[in-house]
């Protein structure tokens, strides 16, 4: 009788625990996971925008150190506050094969999505509110060919068919038939190109121990365990980082708005090469007229200069614009300063810093600005799900600790570890807030 009772009663919990306590407010409750990161503004406000991953657990079960979860995600919205971490608005999004929104790209006061729901489609929201101010009838106002013309593809295809162009901040969309076309932002007009659909990246790479901090310089952390700056072919003792990587970008950056300078050697070429020009176009008019056959010949050989100095400053627009256009992440502050994230001690369980270094790549000069603890961060999330395993068998969702993001908005660093996200300040490395997402 008593066997009975109690299978009884292991029956009723398991019950219990698979469809009351598992479930999780998908407005209220923390996120399980973040699928997408980026900054938007509006009015000359900024927004930090996630979308969330609510993880709602159907069964949990945990034996001999094996931990099984089943269930299914659900998502949602999130709009945050860049001065503040405040939420300013949060909408749900659904499950996965209900209402999936794919991200496409921010432009001033919009936020464009393509929705899997046919009656939303192609649309764009306000960063402060997430209402829909560009409905997909808007768009089809403006471009009727569009009308049920939308690629009706599954929703891990979006990617292939919807994008942005980052240098232009443009939308690119694709009809049914594969055309591509791009968005105009403010009068959803649009122009058919032959380009191929590019993507607004937002991954979870967010270190490394190589980057480039000019066109031609890269600065680079070797050794073991301590880690030291090389640059400009030049080893520094010091600063010296635990386990040291510098910070990277998980979104793709605009390297002309970012770190301009960047550019510089290219456009100094690009004015060289236009004074040169002028110069010789000078001369030329004052030979072109000349009728002795040697004179004649120089001239002609002044015009293939100039051909040759065009061709090469065209040359050069173009690595600038491919340049903007690749995939360039890596961190810089204004005044010249890249980030380090690196580690407090040795063991599991010790904590994330942040430093900032300034670099002067005439001078082959580094300088350490400021040092930042976050003590409320792990340098392995892994160590937390050491906890017993009734915590973690009886607790809600099934947070994934290991993702990871780095985003530059200004001058202010969003680091995002552990479900948590922390707003620096990329002059002081003062933490202007922290947040549970």
């Amino acid at each position: 009788m008593k066997t009975k009772i109690l299978f009884l009663f292991s029956i009723i919990l398991a019950v219990y625990l698979s469809g009351c306590m598992f479930k999780k407010n998908v407005m209220k409750d923390d996120a399980d996971n973040i699928e997408e990161a980026y900054i938007a503004s509006t009015n000359g406000e900024n927004f930090l925008i996630m979308k969330e991953v609510v993880f709602q657990a159907t069964s949990k079960s945990s034996k001999q150190g094996i931990r099984m979860t089943s269930g299914y995600n659900e998502y949602r919205l999130t709009s945050y506050e860049l001065e503040t971490g405040k939420i300013s608005k949060r909408i749900e999004l659904g499950g996965q094969d209900d209402e999936y929104m794919y991200f496409i790209g921010a432009t001033d006061g919009k936020i464009w999505y393509y929705s899997k729901d046919e009656k939303i489609g192609l649309h764009a929201r306000n960063p402060k509110t997430l209402d829909i101010i560009v409905s997909k009838n808007d768009i089809e106002k403006v471009n009727p060919f569009l009308k049920d013309n939308f690629p009706k593809v599954k929703w891990y295809e979006l990617r292939k068919y919807f994008g942005f162009d980052l240098a232009k901040k443009v939308p690119m969309i694709s009809d049914n038939s594969g055309f591509v076309y791009l968005l105009n932002p403010d009068n959803y007009g649009t122009e058919k190109v032959s380009a191929s659909i590019k993507n607004f990246e937002y991954e979870k790479t967010m270190s490394t121990t190589s980057i480039n901090v000019t066109k031609d310089d890269y600065m680079s952390l070797t050794g073991d365990p301590r880690k030291h700056i090389n640059f400009k072919s030049k080893n520094f003792d010091q600063p010296d980082f635990l386990k040291g990587e510098f910070l990277q970008s998980s979104n793709s950056l605009n390297v002309k708005e970012v770190f301009p300078e960047y550019l510089t050697p290219l456009y100094n070429e690009i004015e060289k090469k236009q004074r040169y020009i002028d110069s010789v176009k000078e001369l030329g008019e004052q030979m072109k007229d000349e009728t002795d056959k040697y004179k004649q010949r120089s001239y002609e050989y002044l015009k293939n200069n100039i051909k040759y100095a065009e061709d090469d400053i065209d040359r050069k627009y173009k690595e600038i614009n491919d340049l903007s256009t690749s995939r360039f992440n890596t961190i810089i502050s204004k005044d010249k300063g890249v980030f380090v994230i690196h580690a407090t001690t040795a063991s599991d369980t010790s904590k994330v810093i942040i430093s900032k270094v300034t670099f002067d790549a005439d001078n082959k000069t580094i300088n350490l600005a400021w040092t930042t603890l976050l003590d409320n961060i792990f340098t392995e999330p892994d160590k937390v799900y050491e906890k017993g395993g009734f915590d973690y068998v009886f607790s809600k969702g099934s947070p994934n600790l290991r993702t990871k993001r780095a985003i530059l908005a200004g001058n202010k660093i969003i680091f995002i570890s552990m479900l948590r996200a922390v707003c620096i300040d990329t002059n002081t490395g003062n933490v202007l807030w922290n947040i549970n997402i």
